[in-house]
């Protein structure tokens, strides 16, 4: 009876009672599905745009680089700062970035230098807003909900990219690549509007201990924390090395689908809904048990299976026979990368909020994200200029032993095990 009442105590019912955080979600599930609409016509439209693979590299690598040189800021801000208001700025900032994008392809005056300026505002406004989001949950939620928020916001995420894909395909055919940008840009006004509406009370003392602080006291105090914390840097280092290693598929995608897979725009759809089905799943999975568990065990455990299904994307490029149609194999195997991702990430977002002052999120989950999200543009651009001599199967297949190696051998440490 006891362990009944924990676990509804600790299921996805007891969130639903949280308003406010209701109110997050629903903004984070919006600008979801327009990104992941956005995601399959903007990759289409480089590719096409572009015609080169360097030049898609080094555009993937420029969204990363305003991550690297103003997360140190951007973290303390959020810290300083008020987080909503952070948060509606940079999601107005970025609708209107994106909307500008949309109406000058439509007129057909977008050109490449656009796509690389336009690239460098966005991911800036989303730096600044990424640690403000996510350093707002925990005062939205009781602790003991913290890690089926992780997860379960992981499959909410998963669900609205899951519709964006699913009809990405459609409304460019409807609307056109232009249409399907402008629709992203209407989410991320809609998102702003929620988030405005959000009541969240932002502790004047932490303000008040913040302005007696200068920023690099403020981020030494951040990193200081994330070097003293085991199971956090462990598992910032597996997410970096898997962003690094997920370089190629990110970059390459287009290509893969459409030379590899024979498809068009669409097979970048139907990719893209295996991936959400699999991380709704494994989200809601996580949600329900993933307390039963150490954390080190399901980090582990996330990280090796997906670099084993990312090293079997290489397959349809290998083999000259299948039984069953390439894209439906390519298909299932982003279903269960999907599965396992939030494996990899919803313990170690739930281990930050649980154990960082809520002063110092901010600076903590900007500091990893910065490590996390710094290796990518090195891996894009190492991946625009190996692609020229290295065929995209070979490269699947050298990053997927790189992720599954360094996560089993990440089990050799006791420290880490006991986490």
């Amino acid at each position: 009876m006891e362990n009944s009442l924990t676990l509804k105590e600790l299921g996805i019912g007891n969130l639903f009672k949280q308003k406010e955080y209701a109110k997050l979600m629903s903004a984070n599930a919006i600008s979801r599905f327009g990104d992941s609409l956005d995601a399959v016509a903007y990759a289409w439209m480089v590719y096409i745009l572009t015609g080169s693979k360097i030049l898609m590299g080094a555009l993937f690598a420029v969204n990363f680089i305003p991550n690297i040189l103003f997360s140190f800021f951007s973290g303390v801000f959020a810290d300083r700062f008020s987080k909503k208001r952070t948060v509606v700025i940079c999601d107005i900032g970025r609708g209107t970035v994106v909307c500008i994008t949309a109406i000058l392809l439509s007129i057909n005056l977008l050109r490449p230098w656009h796509l690389f300026l336009f690239t460098i505002l966005n991911s800036t406004f989303e730096t600044f807003s990424s640690p403000a989001r996510s350093s707002m949950i925990p005062s939205l939620i009781p602790k003991n909900l913290f890690l089926t928020a992780s997860s379960f916001s992981t499959s909410v995420s998963s669900f609205a990219e899951l519709l964006g894909a699913g009809v990405a395909g459609g409304v460019i055919a409807l609307l056109g690549v232009s249409g399907a940008i402008l629709i992203d840009s209407v989410t991320f006004f809609i998102s702003a509007l929620l988030i405005s509406l959000i009541k969240l009370h932002e502790g004047i003392e932490d303000d008040e201990k913040s302005e007696k602080q200068d920023y690099i006291s403020d981020f030494k105090e951040g990193f200081k924390f994330v070097t003293s914390n085991k199971l956090l840097l462990v598992s910032i280092f597996l997410a970096a090395i898997t962003n690094f290693s997920f370089a190629p598929l990110n970059v390459l995608a287009p290509v893969y689908v459409k030379d590899i897979l024979n498809y068009g725009p669409e097979g970048l759809s139907y990719t893209g809904v295996g991936l959400s089905l699999g991380m709704i799943l494994g989200g809601l999975i996580v949600s329900q048990v993933g307390s039963k568990f150490k954390k080190s065990t399901i980090i582990v455990t996330g990280f090796s299976s997906i670099g084993v299904c990312y090293t079997l994307l290489s397959l349809p490029g290998l083999v000259t026979f299948f039984t069953i149609k390439p894209i439906y194999f390519s298909i299932f195997i982003f279903f269960l990368i999907g599965f396992f991702i939030p494996l990899s990430t919803a313990p170690s977002q739930t281990y930050i909020m649980e154990n960082t002052p809520k002063n110092m999120l901010g600076r903590v989950s900007a500091f990893a994200g910065m490590i996390v999200l710094c290796t990518i543009p090195i891996g894009s651009f190492l991946t625009g200029i190996i692609s020229e001599y290295i065929s995209i199967p070979i490269i699947f297949i050298s990053m997927g032993t790189l992720i599954t190696g360094v996560a089993v051998s990440i089990l050799l440490d006791k420290d880490f095990r006991s986490a």
